[in-house]
């Protein structure tokens, strides 16, 4: 929670103050216990009321949208201040909010804005007064009737709460929208001229990864950069941070920096200087970057074993192009580095560990994303795999149907189906959609490959800052059923 630079004291007290509006009675706890657990347990004893209201008449006169996120609110808050989450994270913000309270620590220099404007908007959501939802119509409510007459209420009701929801979903664009694919058709045709391309080149995936955008020049020849994305591409290569981004992803970008409209999906792959500072910094302390404790959970080479019946495979440790949310990027060298591909002997020894633990039906192979790979390569990794009787599924984490769908080549969808034998062994795709605008008309052609083969295909969203909008993931949702991925 640190901060990365310091700011002069009526920054401080500015956002120490909106803190106290939000909440004063948290502000009040919070500044009247003398102890951090003293502060828990009252701040418990505060949310049991605060739910114990909701639960109340009281909740049935506030917005339904409003009382759902004041529930999951209430829920958050505890998990947070819980010492389960302080030992698993080894962070305490209850700790940080008791010391900015006591005048411990201050925002811009220990803490930063955001770690309080996060918290700020917690505060307000646990006594509903989020205040992003509007109140609730003063209309006879349904509750009070009985029989059709309640039903017709009921009913209209719901329409006025479907027609919010969808006024929300409406400002996130689909790549599915007929002027968003035509701007994308425009956009692949410059990026074609630029590449000097053809069509055809264009749909095979081998161009496509020949071509990966690697560096600040060549992207801006084909977007326009801000210059904080200018500096943060600079800054990410001179300190080797991993950087690179399909021809096919670029397209979904629009050609003017600043667009609203495809910020989710820049911020996914054009690192800003934060970023590369925290990557530079953590450096120091390796075990920093390895949040999700991969060095404490391989019990053997390239295998990593959290859960009883499911252990995960990593044959690849790169990718067409780089995440910064990648929980696995500090351990990338390069996008589609040379050596990233992992032995033949270190392959037999994890099929062979595999082989000796039948109490293991499930292996997650993924990377790095191994559809990254030729379907050649694929299928000596995999076809060991298949063949021991206790595996009856194979799940492959991809990122390709967002980034790279012409790799869903029938000759990839062959290999899977072959290996897929419903009531003897599942082949399933997991994959990595973050924003309605990644749904093209190109990835819902190149799933319907798949999954005409059998061949399931699941979504796992990580929250950003920039897909985590009211109703975002709702949208998401909606433009992943219509391409074929079960969300």
């Amino acid at each position: 929670m640190a901060g990365l630079q310091h700011h002069h004291i009526p920054l401080h007290e500015s956002w120490l103050r909106r803190l106290k509006q939000s909440n004063p009675e948290i502000y009040q706890i919070l500044a009247q216990s003398s102890f951090r657990e003293q502060a828990r347990e009252r701040l418990y004893q505060y949310l049991y009321r605060c739910e114990r209201r909701l639960l109340s008449r009281w909740g049935i006169r506030i917005s339904p949208l409003e009382r759902a996120n004041t529930r999951e609110c209430l829920r958050v808050f505890r998990s947070v201040i819980s010492p389960l989450m302080e030992a698993a994270t080894n962070e305490s913000s209850l700790k940080i909010l008791h010391d900015l309270v006591q005048g411990k620590v201050k925002v811009g220099q220990e803490v930063t804005p955001g770690f309080v404007e996060e918290f700020r908007h917690l505060f307000r959501g646990v006594v509903a007064r989020s205040g992003i939802y509007r109140k609730q119509r003063s209309a006879t409510r349904w509750e009070e009737e009985t029989g059709r007459r309640a039903a017709r209420l009921r009913s209209e009701a719901l329409d006025q709460l479907a027609e919010e929801m969808l006024a929300f979903e409406a400002r996130y664009q689909s790549g599915l929208e007929p002027e968003v694919i035509k701007l994308r058709q425009t956009n692949v045709r410059r990026i074609r001229r630029v590449f000097k391309a053809t069509a055809r080149q264009w749909r095979d995936w081998h161009w496509q990864l020949r071509h990966v955008v690697r560096d600040e020049k060549t992207l801006g020849r084909l977007i326009e950069l801000s210059p904080e994305e200018q500096a943060g591409i600079r800054a990410g290569r001179e300190h080797r941070v991993p950087f690179g981004i399909t021809p096919y992803y670029v397209s979904l970008m629009d050609p003017e920096a600043g667009s609203p409209h495809d910020q989710a999906v820049r911020a996914q792959v054009i690192p800003s200087l934060e970023y590369v500072n925290y990557v530079v910094q953590s450096r120091e302390d390796p075990k920093s970057l390895d949040f999700m404790r991969e060095a404490d959970t391989s019990p053997q080479e390239l295998i990593t074993r959290r859960y009883p019946s499911i252990a995960i495979l990593k044959p690849y440790n790169t990718c067409s192009q780089i995440c910064v949310y990648c929980q696995r990027n500090w351990e990338v060298e390069e996008v589609l580095s040379p050596g990233a591909l992992a032995s033949k002997p270190a392959l037999d020894r994890a099929v062979k560990w595999f082989a000796g633990r039948p109490g293991i039906y499930e292996v997650l192979i993924t990377g790095g994303d191994p559809l990254v790979l030729a379907t050649p390569v694929l299928r000596r990794i995999l076809e060991p795999l298949a063949n021991l009787p206790h595996i009856t599924r194979l799940r492959i984490g991809t990122r390709t149907p967002a980034v790279l769908p012409q790799r869903l080549d029938p000759e990839l969808v062959r290999l899977l189906a072959r290996l897929h034998a419903p009531g003897r062994r599942e082949v399933a795709l997991v994959t990595h959609f973050e924003h309605p605008s990644e749904a093209t008309p190109e990835a819902a052609a190149a799933i319907a490959r798949v999954r005409r083969a059998g061949i399931s295909l699941y979504n796992q969203q990580v929250f950003t800052r920039f897909n985590s909008r009211r109703f975002e993931t709702a949208a998401l949702r909606r433009a992943l059923r219509l391409i074929g991925v079960d969300p």
